[in-house]
């Protein structure tokens, strides 16, 4: 998709992070990129996000396209922030969101309290309806009655309306006609419905998926209409892509019609830089680790390619039904707070300092002790440190911070620090074992890709703890899910459910549901402005055993039309892939197996000109720029190098313990480990 239009050179792509916001300027004629980290904004984090811009110096003529990474769609969930939102379904089907699924986190916790649904019941509204699964209509759509149900969400003050109705996904009709009341009966409302949303059979999950798509709706209208002004202001009115949980980018429009598509959108990002970091590396096979201010995220990507599962859950039993990057989050960042428990043990997040007032060390108000502050004490990180070039640390405050945790302790200052990190190693090695052991994957076949703000300090250290033989720390750690959302293209997922198995199925209905997905997906980019010579389409297939709930497998279908003898082998390839994923697959002889939906994922080919070229290497001498008297848990206070990354060429190598500083990131080299600087300027690092 090309990008450079009318002299205009500039790609911006922007990550609205808890604490910082990172702008990356890249210039598609020469290669050439600006960087810049800015304090983020809260509430609608614009402000900082325009600081971004200028410090980057991008002039609004010039600038031809900009990408935005955010996470205000999940935080609008966590903080229960959305639009009132009523559910209308079907006469008889009141708590089809309500009851969700039997499965709870805490089966022996009987002081367990799951987060309320996104709809009270008393805002379940149903009507009388009903088609069959092969969409026969039963009994019609009463439409008085929806008038009346209009009336009473009116007189609620509803903001938003989600229609789910049964069987929608084969036979949407009464779904188009209810929306088209709802929307003349409620002018001022946002009404969406499942079949549009997600036409796919499962009851609850289309519901839950078309319930957060509505309840996000009026917010992210709101706040993407103030940014398109607020840019607008600055003269830019070019186009606006925002990153979704897919890996790919969506245009204001989709955004606006699909809001529940963009939660996960500043994860999937870094998850999507990771994967090109391992492949551009040599090493396609990466386990990624973005630690930021407030939290960490994990994924894996195999063969150069992240892991793509089809819903995720926001929270409990909030689940959305999109194709996202496998990725999970905890609370462990620089900001993680460390307190004591009423039990008297240690404990790290997931509470955060954030960025306002953030860790005690950046005298802002901040008391509470943080990792930060911890790293800050054990001298990881220096007095002289400045977090993304202006964050100037106290070390007074930073110690009287640990203190508070060293004395009912009664350990050593450098032991009480030295205690927060290795609990929060251990909260971030328990998320890569879900990720990894847990799913059928040794880590020690993996290299780690670390980036994030904090990543590198923690990184080596992991490494040795799980015997992952090698870290990748890229040259610029700190903005990693920023390269994510420059690299990613427009890209759109569309989905159609079909009923057949491996006894009873038609090629033909198969081929059918294909091309129709194909013409959908077409149709799609092409209003986002991507040509057609441009647009890249790719198959899937979900198969389960017959009569199975969830689960399943998703498989990639080849182009072209397929055949009775391709059926087969797709069932074959099930039985194959369930034997690698779990160890064991039924007989073919006891087990029918099922095809529940056919999927098509359209991507636009990635855009021309000028690839990014981050190095900038061989500025200044390559020797340690000091010396610091750093904290090891084996060895305790040792002196390390500290060494400017800038000044490394390709090449260079750095036995530890050692320091490596730059301006979005620190990386810690601790005794008996070795760094070497590649071709492309990623820091190699074996753990010793």
């Amino acid at each position: 998709m090309s990008t450079a239009a009318e002299g205009r050179c500039f790609v911006l792509a922007i990550d609205v992070g808890g604490t910082f916001t990172d702008v990356i300027r890249h210039d598609t004629e020469s290669g050439a990129v600006e960087v810049a980290k800015t304090a983020s904004t809260p509430p609608d984090f614009i402000d900082g996000m325009l600081a971004g811009i200028e410090a980057v110096g991008a002039a609004p003529e010039a600038i031809a396209l900009i990408k935005i990474g955010t996470t205000i769609a999940t935080n609008t969930v966590i903080m229960r922030a959305g639009a009132r939102t009523a559910l209308v379904t079907t006469a008889g089907f009141t708590d089809v969101l309500h009851a969700a699924r039997a499965a709870r986190p805490t089966l022996y916790d009987s002081d367990w309290d799951p987060a309320p649904a996104l709809v009270d019941r008393r805002d379940t509204m149903t009507v009388a309806q009903r088609t069959t699964y092969e969409g026969e209509v039963l009994e019609p759509l009463d439409e008085a009655g929806l008038r009346q149900v209009a009336a009473r969400l009116r007189e609620r003050g509803i903001e938003a309306v989600a229609v789910s109705f049964l069987h929608s996904y084969i036979n949407d009709a009464h779904e188009r006609r209810a929306q088209e009341i709802l929307g003349d009966e409620m002018p001022a409302g946002y009404v969406c419905r499942s079949s549009d949303i997600l036409p796919e059979i499962r009851e609850f999950e289309r519901t839950s998926t078309t319930v957060a798509n509505a309840y996000l709706g009026p917010v992210l209208e709101r706040y993407l209409a103030s940014l398109l002004a607020r840019l607008e202001q600055t003269g830019y009115a070019g186009p606006v892509l925002i990153t979704h949980s897919g890996g790919g980018v969506m245009s204001i429009e989709a955004a606006r019609r699909i809001p529940a598509r963009i939660c996960q959108s500043g994860p999937a990002a870094g998850v999507m830089a990771g994967a090109a970091i391992g492949r551009t590396a040599d090493r396609p096979d990466v386990i990624v680790l973005d630690v930021g201010g407030t939290s960490a995220d994990v994924s894996l990507s195999r063969r150069g390619r992240p892991l793509i599962r089809p819903e995720w859950n926001i929270e409990f039993n909030i689940v959305i039904s999109f194709p996202s990057v496998d990725v999970t989050t905890i609370g462990a960042g620089g900001g993680s707070i460390a307190r004591i428990d009423d039990g008297g043990v240690l404990k790290v997040g997931p509470e955060s300092a954030g960025a306002r007032p953030g860790p005690a060390c950046y005298g802002q108000g901040g008391c509470a002790p943080t990792a930060t502050d911890a790293n800050l004490v054990l001298g990881r990180l220096g007095a002289d440190t400045r977090l993304a070039g202006r964050v100037t640390l106290r070390s007074g405050l930073a110690e009287q911070a640990i203190d508070r945790i060293a004395g009912p302790l009664g350990y050593a200052r450098a032991e009480a620090a030295a205690g927060i990190l290795r609990v929060m190693r251990a909260n971030m090695a328990g998320a890569i074992r879900l990720m990894s052991v847990k799913r059928g994957h040794d880590p020690r076949d993996f290299a780690l890709v670390a980036f994030g703000g904090a990543g590198p300090l923690y990184a080596v250290e992991l490494a040795r703890e799980l015997g992952i033989p090698e870290v990748i720390v890229p040259f610029r750690p700190g903005l990693g899910s920023a390269m994510g959302v420059l690299h990613v293209e427009v890209r759109h997922d569309f989905v159609q459910s079909i009923f057949a198995t491996d006894e009873r199925f038609d090629a033909g209905e198969i081929n059918g549901a294909f091309a129709a997905l194909e013409d959908r997906a077409r149709a799609r980019l092409e209003r986002d402005g991507v040509a057609g010579g441009d647009v890249v389409l790719r198959r899937e297939i979900d198969v389960r055993y017959y009569g199975q709930v969830s689960g399943g497998l998703t498989l990639q279908v080849g182009a072209g039309t397929l055949d009775d003898d391709d059926v087969h082998g797709l069932f074959r390839a099930f039985h194959q892939r369930h034997t690698e994923d779990y160890g064991y697959t039924l007989p073919e002889d006891l087990a029918e197996l099922e095809i529940v939906n056919a999927r098509v994922a359209a991507e636009a080919r990635a855009a021309t000109g000028a690839a990014p070229s981050f190095g900038a290497n061989g500025a200044g001498e390559p020797g340690p720029s000091g010396r610091r008297r750093m904290f090891d848990e084996t060895q305790g206070w040792v002196e390390a190098a500290v060494y400017q990354r800038t000044a490394l060429p390709a090449g260079f190598e750095i036995p530890g313990p050692a320091i490596v500083e730059q301006l979005d990131s620190t990386t810690l080299l601790v005794p008996g480990s070795r760094a070497r600087v590649d071709e492309r300027f990623n820091l190699i690092c074996t753990s010793g």
